[in-house]
């Protein structure tokens, strides 16, 4: 049996796996209610689950975005079924997103595995790998799929970081990367609220403070650039 994630304040019954109405809302509130949320993925050897603790958002008028210029044999997964996974592969690594409105979706920043050293689900990359997913899964059903499945968060939303986009060439200034407040397992530099405006709808640029923003690190190979996502 795989490792399975702990989950702070855990209660007896069984977090519920989230239907397809939880996706076909606003991408940025889809890419908050993610956070304390638990992705399981089965594989031959058992399961394995994921508490995610950072997320982005993708949205339709977004240049960083893979569906900005419509589908494409590559990007049909974006325009899928709410629920739908997109999985795409950059230097090798492999990233995963999940669909909420067509061409719009929520990159999977990072995630606690039980088991598993603390920050080695920490970056897109990592997490993914951490899950056991490939590019295999790009297309697959987080719904109503055999493999994949997301359990709603036990609790109510944690407390929210918001900040910048990190790891991008376009549109990194927006607002749209979601983490839990004092998470270790966010990757670095951490979304600082205090420094950006926390307006979050489609479209919004950020106001940006007088905060020097640091280079991007702390997510492994998944750490470097994955412009044109």
């Amino acid at each position: 049996m795989g490792p399975r994630s702990s989950t702070r304040g855990s209660s007896s019954s069984r977090p519920r796996p989230v239907g397809r109405r939880f996706f076909r809302r606003p991408t940025v509130e889809v890419a908050r209610d993610l956070l304390g949320a638990r992705l399981r993925v089965d594989g031959p050897a058992g399961h394995v689950e994921a508490r995610l603790v950072e997320t982005e958002a993708y949205l339709t008028d977004d240049p960083a975005s893979h569906a900005f210029r419509g589908p494409t044999r590559r990007n049909r997964s974006m325009f899928g079924p709410p629920g739908t996974l997109y999985v795409f592969r950059i230097h090798q690594v492999v990233c995963a997103n999940l669909v909420t409105r067509p061409g719009e979706a929520v990159l999977l920043r990072a995630g606690v595995v039980e088991g598993m050293p603390p920050g080695h689900a920490r970056g897109p990359g990592r997490l993914a790998r951490a899950l056991g997913l490939t590019i295999a899964d790009d297309g697959q059903g987080a719904v109503t799929g055999p493999r994949v499945r997301v359990l709603a968060r036990p609790g109510p939303r944690p407390l929210t970081d918001v900040g910048p986009r990190v790891g991008i060439r376009r549109a990194a200034e927006r607002p749209l990367r979601f983490a839990i407040r004092d998470e270790p397992a966010v990757s670095r530099p951490r979304p600082l609220t205090s420094a950006f405006s926390t307006r979050t709808r489609a479209g919004s640029r950020s106001r940006q403070s007088r905060t020097r923003r640091r280079p991007a690190s702390g997510g492994g190979r998944s750490g470097g650039r994955i412009a044109g996502r």
